[in-house]
């Protein structure tokens, strides 16, 4: 599922850390703070 603008708007604090997965390998972090940011997961000569 591709992350929309919606649910990155919607991204708020909860006490605790969490991500929000998406299939192409994008990642939205959520701090306890309600600082968010971008993590790519890749793959390099299959590894």
């Amino acid at each position: 599922m591709e992350l929309s603008d919606t649910a990155v708007r919607r991204a708020k604090a909860t006490g605790n850390a969490y991500t929000l997965p998406d299939d192409a390998g994008h990642s939205l972090a959520v701090s306890p703070k309600g600082e968010k940011t971008w993590h790519f997961r890749y793959y390099w000569g299959g590894k």
